[in-house]
C-alpha cells in the first residue's frame, strides 16, 4: 500500500516538474511580450501628462510580474532589475520625462538579458548594470 502511495506521489512530482520545465521554456518569449506591452504603456506616458500616471501604474503591474518570475526561471538578474523598476514605478508621484528615460533603460536591460539568454547573476557586468540602474532610481521617502 505504501509503495502504491509512493508511486502516485512520484508521478505527481514528475508531472509538476514537467510543467515547470515547460513554463521555463516559455518564460523568455512571454516576458519579451510583456516588455512589448510595457513599451506601449511607456509610449502612452510619453504622449501626455494627463495619461502618464495611469500608464506608469499599468506598466508597474507588468513589471511586478516580471520581477516575481525571473529568479524562478533562472534569471535572477531580471528579478533584480525588475525590483529596481518596480521601486521607481510604484511611487505615487508625477513622473518626469527623465523618469521615463530611466524606465526605458530598465526595460532595455531586461530585454538584453533575455535575448542574450544571460542566466544567473550575469557576472561582474550584470552586477554593474543592475547597480547603475538602481542608482538612477530615486527611492521614495519614508
Amino acid at each position: 500500500m505504501q509503495d502504491e502511495g509512493n508511486r502516485r506521489l512520484e508521478a505527481v512530482l514528475a508531472r509538476a516538474q514537467a510543467a515547470v520545465a515547460d513554463l521555463a521554456k516559455s518564460y523568455a518569449p512571454n516576458t519579451l511580450a510583456d516588455l512589448d506591452r510595457c513599451g506601449v504603456f511607456l509610449n502612452t506616458a510619453r504622449e501626455g501628462l494627463d495619461q502618464r500616471a495611469a500608464a506608469v501604474k499599468s506598466l508597474y503591474g507588468i513589471a511586478h510580474n516580471i520581477k516575481g518570475q525571473g529568479s524562478s526561471f533562472g534569471y535572477p538578474l531580471v528579478t533584480r532589475i525588475g525590483h529596481s523598476l518596480c521601486t521607481l514605478t510604484r511611487q505615487d508621484r508625477a513622473f518626469s520625462d527623465a523618469d521615463l528615460g530611466i524606465i526605458q533603460a530598465h526595460l532595455d536591460a531586461i530585454r538584453l538579458i533575455l535575448t542574450k539568454e544571460i542566466k544567473g547573476e550575469g557576472g561582474e557586468a550584470g552586477a554593474k548594470l543592475a547597480a547603475r540602474l538602481e542608482t538612477m532610481v530615486v527611492k521614495p521617502a519614508g
